[in-house]
């Protein structure tokens, strides 16, 4: 049964998004902890760095082990599918922040409802532009 769940590709979607969010809140104390951050602005530069370098991680760990090609075309990762990976996730985003949020808002549903609602449509977006756009093959 595992065997069978970790041939399905939404399945390995979903643990990797997980690693890489536990990845971004770890990597977030790391440097906060370790640089002793104790002033809003220092803390949310460290929140800035650490999604910087989550979302690299992450790429990484959907390239590998989500849409595994045979082939690393370094010229490719760089200039497609990284600053392709970066749009995606900077339009999931953008409407999470400019649109669905607000929206849900203002039709008084609870920020964690929202929240949550966010974050499902947000992954499936995210899952659908990485398939689509970031990692088909040419």
């Amino acid at each position: 049964m595992l065997t069978k769940l970790s041939q399905n590709r939404i399945v390995r979607f979903l643990i990797c998004g997980g690693v890489a969010a536990a990845f971004n809140i770890l990597l977030l104390a790391i440097i906060i902890e370790s640089f002793n951050l104790d002033q809003p602005v220092l803390r949310n530069i460290a929140n800035v760095v650490s999604i910087e370098v989550s979302l690299l991680f992450s790429f990484f760990v959907y390239r590998t082990w989500v849409w595994s090609k045979s082939a690393w075309k370094l010229k490719e990762v760089l200039w497609r599918e990284i600053p392709l990976y970066h749009l995606s996730c900077g339009s999931v985003v953008a409407m999470r922040s400019l649109i669905l949020f607000p929206v849900l808002d203002w039709l008084g549903v609870n920020y964690s409802i929202n929240s949550l609602v966010g974050i499902v449509i947000g992954s499936a977006m995210n899952y659908v532009m990485s398939d689509q756009l970031v990692f088909k093959s040419k």
